[in-house]
């Protein structure tokens, strides 16, 4: 997963309009929790983290016992844990491989990178930070959760096929792992996605609700504006959401020439048994369309061409 970014205004406007604070009860509560975690997986805190930066892991913890979230800059870290930066570096970087925290970054108006952001995933703020910090959708949530589920698969099938598992093999098929860990993204995504559409209302109130590209938006008004027939009108705002998060303007005018062929094939007669899914079919179908080259024009090469006068006499 990419590192996520956000502003330091909306961090900062989360962490003064929350009411809670760090505590070193919760800390050592959060700390066992993390602990337990490890066990299950057969890791030992300090095999993953060493005495200085079981330090740091530690300020983290109280940083965001209270929201849920906190700020903090890799210098700042070093300096409260009496530790070097390369520390507070590794022990950022094992914190991340626990699964346990977000680790993103705060933007920047210029160059380099900006401090950065803890955020615990067992918080009980954890969906609310996603959605008020982060700008999350439930799709884009569900996709968060798909890509852990998927992580924690495929740490299982490393471990199934690992030099010290019963199952011994000396070939780890890295390309089937990450085959399955897109079919359990794929999956999950769509079951949660499916969850979400079920039960919906054709509304702007709905997309505005769930949508993260301002195209999504606007397709919705432009179906919402032209004379569809009704099995178009009821879902417009599923197909809405559908033309995806990454949407542009490509993939928007693709989306709506299949809609207006959708729609002719209805008025011919023709009966979908379920339009979003006729029209998500295509739109990925469309995606994968090779654009022909443009052939360049000919180039003629100008060639002197000598002048035979006929008027004069040759011996």
């Amino acid at each position: 997963m990419k590192i996520l970014t956000a502003s330091n205004q909306r961090v900062q406007f989360y962490l003064n309009y929350t009411t809670e604070k760090p505590s070193t009860p919760a800390t050592r509560k959060r700390l066992e929790v993390l602990k337990t975690t490890l066990e299950e997986r057969n890791i030992m805190l300090d095999e993953m983290f060493t005495h200085k930066q079981l330090a740091v892991v530690d300020r983290i913890i109280y940083l965001t016992s209270g929201a849920g979230i906190a700020k903090v800059g890799a210098e700042k870290l070093a300096e409260k844990c009496e530790v070097s930066k390369r520390t507070v570096t590794s022990a950022v970087r094992a914190l991340k491989e626990t699964g346990e925290f977000i680790v993103g970054r705060l933007i920047k108006t210029k160059g380099g990178v900006g401090k950065y952001i803890f955020v615990d995933k067992k918080h009980p703020n954890f969906r609310e930070i996603m959605r008020e910090v982060f700008s999350f959708s439930d799709y884009k949530f569900a996709q968060l959760t798909a890509e852990q589920i998927a992580e924690q698969e495929i740490t299982k099938s490393i471990e199934a096929v690992s030099p010290n598992a019963e199952n011994k093999s000396p070939n780890i098929n890295i390309y089937s792992i990450k085959q399955e860990k897109t079919k359990y993204i794929s999956d999950i995504a769509h079951a949660i996605k499916t969850s979400i559409e079920k039960d919906s209302t054709p509304s702007r109130e709905y997309v505005e609700e769930y949508a993260s590209n301002p195209l999504q938006i606007q397709f919705y008004e432009l179906l919402n504006g032209l004379a569809y027939p009704k099995p178009i009108d009821a879902v417009k705002h599923v197909l809405a959401l559908r033309i995806g998060s990454d949407c542009d303007i490509k993939r928007f005018i693709k989306a709506k020439n299949i809609v207006h062929s959708i729609s002719m094939r209805i008025l011919d007669g023709y009966e979908f048994e379920n339009i979003p899914a006729a029209f998500t079919a295509a739109l990925t179908k469309s995606e994968t369309y090779e654009v022909p080259p443009i052939k360049a024009k000919p180039t003629y090469s100008k060639r002197s061409v000598s002048f035979y006068n006929w008027l004069t006499e040759r011996e």
